[in-house]
C-alpha cells in the first residue's frame, strides 16, 4: 500500500464524518423547526372556546 493509498483513504474518512454531521445536524434542524410550529399552534388554539367539551361523561350499561 502506497501513501497516496492511505491519503486517498483519509480523505473518504473525513468525508464520511462530514456528511453524518451534515446530516444529523440538519435532522435536528427539522425537528426544532417541527417542535416550534407545533407550539405556535397548541397556543393559538381557543382554549374559552372549548370549555363544555370533557364536562360530562355519558356511561351506558
Amino acid at each position: 500500500m502506497d501513501y497516496m493509498s492511505i491519503a486517498a483513504m483519509s480523505v473518504g474518512l473525513h468525508q464520511q464524518q462530514l456528511d453524518m454531521q451534515v446530516g444529523t445536524s440538519v435532522m435536528k434542524m427539522a425537528m426544532e423547526t417541527s417542535e416550534a410550529a407545533m407550539m405556535d399552534m397548541l397556543e393559538s388554539i381557543d382554549v374559552s372556546a372549548m370549555t363544555g367539551i370533557g364536562g360530562n361523561i355519558d356511561l351506558l350499561a
